[in-house]
């Protein structure tokens, strides 16, 4: 075979589209096994990633794999994806990270973050901690079992500070102790 024949059997040995029968997402890194070519499986091949980005595919994604230093010894992969389970209708400087079942975390362009869940979205800065469920919203301000929380479920919504709480219901409003009428502490919220 000529020189000229044999450089573009080169290239085509270091970038493939390969499809990912495998991942492993254990210790520092990700691996995947890969089918480079019909036939030919390659296994332990280091996935890069974005700084501060994690995902995991299932298998049947893809991959594209490079050989480095044109290597076939040693090949890594780019950012595996999953056809199909990529989550459409972005709009320019948008950014979401989803997964299989729908759930996702969706920035938008102006700014607002949209997140949605099958089962919960739980917030937390320091000790404070916001959590939606299907049945209730909790809120907590410390970890304490008598640190402030708020609680909103569909019967009622209930404060708690300490000893005292507040519940409102449809019925009425019930109280741990007589209310008293005093200023608002925080007129603007």
């Amino acid at each position: 075979m000529s020189a000229d024949a044999e450089i573009p059997h080169a290239y085509r040995g270091m970038i493939a589209l390969a499809a990912v029968k495998s991942t492993n997402d254990k210790g520092g890194g990700q691996t995947a096994t890969v089918e480079t070519h019909r036939h030919v499986e390659r296994s332990d091949v280091d996935v890069l990633g974005i700084a501060g980005v994690s995902s995991r595919p299932a298998p049947g994604g893809e991959a594209v794999v490079l050989a480095v230093g044109g290597d076939q010894g040693h090949l890594v992969a780019l950012p595996l994806q999953a056809p199909g389970n990529r989550m459409g209708g972005l709009e320019e400087g948008e950014v979401a990270v989803h997964n299989l079942k729908g759930d996702r975390l969706h920035v938008k362009k102006d700014g607002s973050v949209e997140s949605t869940s099958r089962k919960r979205v739980k917030s937390k800065v320091k000790d404070a901690t916001v959590e939606v469920l299907e049945d209730r919203i909790i809120a907590k301000l410390g970890a304490a079992a008598d640190a402030p929380r708020f609680v909103v479920r569909p019967g009622y919504a209930k404060l708690r500070c300490g000893a005292h709480w507040f519940v409102v219901t449809p019925a009425g409003i019930f109280c741990s102790v007589v209310p008293v009428v005093g200023p608002d502490p925080e007129p603007g919220v």
